[in-house]
Formats: C-alpha cells, structure tokens, sequence
C-alpha cells in the first residue's frame, strides 16, 4: 500500500496578504480624525459634561456601541471579513470592515434618536435669563425650541463615522 499527500498552494499567498491586511488594520467607530474641533469640542463637553456650563455629562459612544444590536451587527460584519479574508478576498475583507464601521456609526445616531437623559433644562429648551460668571451679570439665551439632547443643528449627528486604519496609526 502506498499512500501520497498533496498540497494545493493555489492562492496561498493572496490569502495570507489579506489575513495580514486584517491583522494589521482596525475599524474606528466615533467621530473621524478629520472631524471639526467644534464636533470634538461638542462631543468632548456631552461625553464628559462642564458642570460651569451646567452640562451634565451624557455619555453616547460607548454606551451606543455597547447595545447588543450593535455589537451583534458589527460582531457579524467583521465575521464576514474574516471570512473573506481566508478566501483571499481583499475587497470582501474592506467592503465586510466598512460593514461593521457603518454598523456602529448607524447605532451612535439610532441611540442619540432613541434619546439620552437627563433631559435639557428648561431654560435650553425655551430660552431665558442665564447667570453670566464671565461678566458678572445676566445674559439672554435663545432656546433651541424643542427638548432632543445631542441633537441641536444636527452637526454632530452627521459627523459620526468610522475609518479603517492601520493599527501603527
């Protein structure tokens, strides 16, 4: 009896080129680097909030991507991308990363629609007569006409996104 193994090599290279592409690269889900300073300074200030400003903190990244939903559908995205990464797929693998990328910057805003506590104080909402530490006296605020936290011009909103970079980066 003689027996005889075969190795098929077909490929191999591809996929190895597109294991290292995953290995070597992450997805990034929040505001993009190129984001403006004041969509970084606006979202600074709610994760964290400015109690001068009395801004409570209302933290939305981490949370966000905390929800099963989310983490679920990105969890899936990225399966795909392994998935086509073994297959030798390099398109595959990038289109499954920006999946997942889109998946967590969709469930930013899903979770800023479903609303994020504590409400905006009377004063945000319908406007008035603020204390002005700076200048030592009162100072008129125009309100924003309806009560929906995070969500004032819809700048921010927008902004949230995703980048696939390289994990040296």
């Amino acid at each position: 009896m003689k027996l005889s193994f075969t190795e098929v090599l077909s490929g191999l290279e591809r996929k190895l080129s597109c294991l290292e592409y995953l290995a070597e690269h992450e997805v990034s889900v929040g505001l993009p680097p190129d984001a403006s300073p004041r969509n970084t300074f606006i979202l600074v200030v709610q994760e964290h909030g400015a109690p001068v400003m009395n801004i409570p903190a209302r933290p939305v990244v981490a949370p966000a991507l905390a929800k099963p939903r989310v983490k679920k559908a990105m969890a899936s995205a990225m399966a795909e991308a392994v998935t086509a990464a073994a297959a030798g797929d390099l398109p595959g693998t990038i289109s499954s990363m920006e999946k997942a990328g889109q998946a967590g910057a969709d469930g930013i805003r899903a979770y800023i629609d479903s609303g994020i506590g504590p409400p905006n104080a009377p004063v945000t909402v319908n406007g008035g007569w603020v204390w002005n530490r700076a200048a030592g006296k009162a100072a008129p605020v125009k309100g924003k006409g309806f009560n929906k936290p995070l969500y004032d011009t819809g700048e921010l909103y927008r902004a949230f996104g995703y980048v696939i970079r390289s994990r040296e980066e």
